[in-house]
């Protein structure tokens, strides 16, 4: 994911690198479907990831807020593994979003949260 790429080619860890695409993503998708929505979807992503990449789910549940169970998580990967279990995190986020609000919609608001995330052309009939 350029994304993640972008951010920790900056020095940042895997960790820090998707916590501040999360603080691109938030104020954006916060208006469409609130902050208790975005957090629900983020928890739901790690819960179905977690399964191609488990964790010491014990620690990371003394933590309440959603995102930084997330960071606890990806802090617990191997290092070589991280930034694919960040990738298939954000990419269970998208799909779930996907499903809530449909395509179209998901696109137009991921390309606003991450414009440089995006590379490829637009297609006919899809407005960001």
């Amino acid at each position: 994911m350029s994304v993640l790429t972008r951010h920790a080619g900056s020095g940042a860890g895997v960790a820090a690198a998707a916590r501040r695409a999360y603080d691109d993503l938030t104020p954006v998708l916060a208006p469409l479907i609130s902050q208790v929505g975005v957090d629900a979807l983020v928890a739901r992503a790690l819960h179905v990831t977690r399964r191609d990449y488990p964790s010491d789910q014990a620690a990371e549940e003394e933590v309440t807020e959603p995102f930084a169970q997330v960071t606890l998580w990806l802090e617990q990967q191997d290092p070589t593994l991280a930034a694919d279990a960040a990738a298939a995190m954000f990419t269970t986020f998208a799909a779930l979003l996907t499903t809530l609000i449909g395509e179209p919609l998901m696109t137009r608001y991921l390309r606003k949260a991450w414009p440089d995330g995006f590379s490829e052309t637009r297609s006919e009939g899809t407005q960001a």
